[in-house]
């Protein structure tokens, strides 16, 4: 068994009314289709704190199966502050997994650039996400330009439009080849994440020919993943730490639940209780646990 983690930035279960939710857009087949047709879990992110909830504490609550927010007593936007990198370093799910003796990757490409200011102790600008000291304190490495150019990786963007944009490359690649990537990065583990946060940057502009613009990419993307997995073999999980890109009226996060979706086959004595996102990495390890028959 192979696993696909992908997380989804600001991805929450909206309306059904496409002048108010880009996701309702009927040209995103795959992302309806997620949303609506493979059994999405309705996961809550406000984890009984008062308050939007937010992308640091969400995210080291998926990845440490810890409630953040209660921790810190208030959700927490941006990167994580010392008290969650100390979560994070003490635990996480990344650890965990190689305790058990399973590979894991992340599968984002990090530019040179970045990685040589995150690692800077006086760099006060650039924090690293959840995602990147996760894989960090796991003892990983954080994939390189050099990596991308070899087909090894992808970026955050799915096409790598910022790394062209840059002069990292010269060429952009299709929602398809950044699947094909990733669903070849993932025959090598039997953890794979990727990252994707564009949908939370779309949602706080506010914009809905850019958000369906945006969109449509990912669902390119996650269309040719469906397309390529084995749902004999294979699990691609999606989650997201709150709901933001589906009121595009807004500019905050919003208080809706998240979409939760597992595809494959689920070991049989697997039984999958999800309703916060602390049920997060314990239902990952309780797949990677079991024992019984696919």
């Amino acid at each position: 068994m192979k696993m696909i983690f992908i997380f989804i930035d600001g991805f929450g279960i909206g309306k059904a009314d496409a002048s108010v939710n880009p996701l309702a857009n009927p040209e995103l087949v795959n992302l309806n289709y997620i949303l609506h047709e493979a059994g999405a879990i309705p996961t809550d992110a406000c984890l009984d704190v008062p308050g939007l909830p937010q992308s640091a504490t969400g995210q080291t609550t998926i990845f440490t199966g810890q409630n953040a927010p209660k921790v810190l007593s208030r959700h927490l936007h941006g990167q994580p502050t010392v008290t969650l990198k100390k979560m994070i370093f003490a635990n996480n799910l990344f650890k965990e997994l190689l305790k058990r003796g399973y590979s894991v990757t992340n599968s984002n490409v990090y530019r040179t650039a970045y990685i040589s200011k995150i690692k800077d102790p006086k760099e006060r600008k650039y924090r690293p996400s959840v995602t990147t000291v996760m894989t960090l304190s796991s003892g990983l490495n954080l994939r390189t330009v050099e990596e991308y150019i070899a087909g090894e990786g992808v970026y955050h963007d799915v096409t790598g439009t910022i790394l062209r944009n840059e002069g990292y490359v010269k060429d952009l690649i299709t929602p398809q080849e950044a699947a094909q990537r990733l669903y070849n990065v993932s025959r090598k583990y039997d953890f794979t994440l990727f990252e994707y946060f564009e949908t939370d940057i779309i949602g706080h502009k506010m914009e809905m020919e850019t958000a369906i613009e945006k969109l449509k990419t990912l669902d390119a993307f996650i269309g040719e993943l469906l397309r390529l997995y084995d749902e004999k073999e294979d699990i691609i999980f999606i989650t997201s730490d709150h709901g933001n890109v589906e009121d595009i009226t807004i500019k905050t996060h919003t208080f809706n639940k998240v979409p939760t979706v597992i595809l494959g086959k689920v070991p049989k004595n697997v039984e999958i209780k999800i309703n916060s996102l602390t049920d997060i990495m314990p239902t990952v390890l309780d797949i990677f646990d079991s024992k019984g028959e696919l």
